[in-house]
C-alpha cells in the first residue's frame, strides 16, 4: 500500500486531516481514539493488516488479506442529540464512492451495512469520542473486503452470514477510492444538519437491501420479532411492522435479517 501517493493526493484535494498510514495495528478506530484522548483534530488512519478490528457490539471484523481497513476522525458541527440519521448518509457516501470502482451492484443493510449480491462486503463502526453543546467528534471505521482475483461467497461460521468481497479492477490501487470517500465525508461533517437524512432519502431507497412490505427478523437485545420491512423513517429509523403494529428501531445493536436468511 503506498501511504506517501495516497498522502500526497488527501493534500493535493485540500484534505487537512491529519495521515497516519501503519504496517500493523490492533484496529484503526481503536489508534483514533487513543489519539483523541491526547490531541482532538482531524486524522485518517489506515494500515496494511489490523489484528483486532471489531464492528457492532465488539464483535470481531472477519475479513481476508487483501481487506481495507481505515478510520477517520472528525467533528461534526451539531449537537450528539441532532446526529439521526448521520449513519446511513455515511454509509450512503461510502457506497456511492464503491460504486465509481468496482463493478458489483451494492446494497444497503439497515443501519449502514455493504452487501454485494453474494454478501456483506463492508461494515462501518460509528463512535462519539468527544462533545459539547455545539459539536461533537466522531471516529468513522471503515473496513472493506477486496480480493485481487475472482473471489466467490464464502459463509464464515462465526460471523452467521456470508461474507463476500470487491474485486479490484486489475492495476487499480484504492488511492483515489479512499481520498474520494474521506472528501465525501469532510464536506459531510461541515454541512450535517439535524433533520439531513430526509434530502437523503431517495438515494438511500435505491440501494436498500430490502424490499418494503418483505418478511424479515429482527433480533433486539434477547428476543426475534418476526414482520414487513416497512422502510425508514425521515430521520433514518428502521420502520418495521409486526401482528398489526408499528415499531421504529434506532439502535445499532438492532439487527435485522430475511427469512431467507435464517
Amino acid at each position: 500500500m503506498n501511504f506517501s501517493k495516497m498522502e500526497s493526493l488527501f493534500k493535493k484535494e485540500g484534505l487537512n486531516y491529519q495521515f497516519v498510514g501503519l504496517e500493523s495495528i490492533d484496529s484503526t478506530s481503536a489508534y483514533l481514539k487513543r489519539q483523541a484522548n491526547k490531541k482532538l483534530q482531524p486524522m485518517f488512519c489506515i494500515a496494511t493488516s489490523q489484528v483486532d478490528g471489531y464492528g457492532q457490539r465488539q464483535r470481531q471484523w472477519l475479513s481476508n488479506e487483501d481487506s481495507l481497513a481505515f478510520s477517520v476522525l472528525c467533528r461534526f458541527s451539531v449537537p450528539i442529540h441532532e446526529l439521526e440519521g448521520v449513519s446511513q448518509i455515511v454509509g450512503l457516501k461510502l457506497i456511492e464512492s464503491l460504486v465509481d470502482v468496482f463493478n458489483d451492484q451494492l446494497f444497503i443493510k439497515w443501519p449502514n451495512d455493504l452487501y454485494s449480491d453474494s454478501g456483506k462486503v463492508a461494515g462501518l463502526l460509528i463512535e462519539c469520542v468527544a462533545f459539547d453543546k455545539d459539536a461533537c467528534w466522531l471516529v468513522i471505521g471503515v473496513g472493506i473486503n477486496c480480493s485481487s482475483m475472482d473471489a466467490s461467497s464464502t459463509v464464515i461460521k462465526k460471523s452467521g452470514y456470508p461474507i463476500s468481497h470487491l474485486k479490484l479492477p486489475k492495476g487499480e490501487d484504492n488511492t483515489v477510492f479512499l481520498t474520494f470517500f474521506v472528501a465525501k465525508l469532510d464536506e459531510l461533517s461541515h454541512s450535517f444538519v439535524s433533520g439531513d437524512f430526509e434530502k437523503h432519502s431517495e438515494s438511500y431507497q435505491k440501494y436498500d437491501y430490502f424490499d418494503l412490505d418483505q418478511p424479515v427478523i429482527v433480533y433486539d437485545t434477547e428476543q426475534s420479532i418476526s414482520g414487513c420491512y416497512k422502510g425508514l423513517t425521515q430521520r433514518g429509523e428502521l420502520l418495521f411492522e409486526s401482528e398489526g403494529c408499528r415499531v421504529t428501531y434506532r439502535s445499532g445493536d438492532v439487527s435485522i435479517r430475511t427469512i431467507d436468511d435464517i
